[in-house]
């Protein structure tokens, strides 16, 4: 219930981003990210669907009927919508966001795609959630610093808000059990999904972040329970 309630208000300042969420309440400290509030979105959708996800449906589902998500009053329209985007943006756990995205390797500029780059080496050779979430502020702080504010600069800066605050939301929120096949860090892939499936969605949609961060939260929570 907290999570449709924080929703619902977030459903009405949504088209304000990125701004929006600096105004929000967040575990996450201030970030001078532009679009910091594409993090802020994807957890409380990411986490709505995780804590109604025993209702039934598809995730695009859960969105529109208890999560407040903004569907301009045509639910089916946006299920239909985002079933179909993600299913047509699943990323491969198997291999890195950078490879994940190779197919838009075209359309962003040499250092602009290098964040992708730093984000995988990032997770992979953190030792703990909290040495990758330094590791992913510091590469904010550099992205917010060096980056422009064109269409794939904003990509960028969302990427990387969406992979802090989801790394935050598997690790402290819903925290996610070592995998049987032995793997130590669970959220390791989940993070790489939702950076993926945000760059994807906006990708998608020529620019649109709500697709980047529904797009995201659904498949956070597909890779975190295994549903993708």
């Amino acid at each position: 219930m907290n999570h449709r309630i924080a929703l619902l208000a977030l459903g009405l300042s949504l088209v304000s981003l990125p701004g929006f969420g600096q105004g929000l309440v967040s575990s996450e400290p201030y970030s001078d990210n532009p679009m910091h509030g594409v993090g802020v979105a994807h957890n409380a959708y990411a986490g709505c669907i995780a804590a109604n996800r025993d209702a039934g449906g598809s995730y695009a589902q859960l969105l529109a009927y208890r999560c407040g998500a903004p569907t301009d009053g045509k639910p089916e329209e946006f299920v239909r919508t985002y079933d179909e985007l993600a299913k047509k943006t699943q990323s491969d756990p198997r291999l890195t966001m950078a490879e994940n995205l190779r197919g838009h390797r075209a359309s962003f500029g040499e250092e602009q795609f290098s964040y992708f780059e730093d984000v995988d080496r990032i997770l992979a050779e953190a030792r703990s959630a909290d040495e990758a979430d330094e590791g992913l502020k510091k590469l904010e702080a550099q992205a917010v610093k060096d980056l422009g504010r064109k269409e794939n600069d904003l990509a960028v800066l969302g990427a990387i808000s969406t992979a802090r605050h989801s790394l935050e939301l598997w690790t402290k929120d819903y925290p996610l059990e070592p995998t049987a096949s032995g793997r130590a860090f669970p959220w390791l892939q989940v993070v790489i999904a939702d950076a993926t499936g945000y760059v994807n969605g906006v990708k998608a949609c020529g620019g649109i972040k709500l697709c980047g961060y529904i797009n995201a939260a659904i498949q956070s929570v597909g890779a975190a329970f295994n549903k993708n």
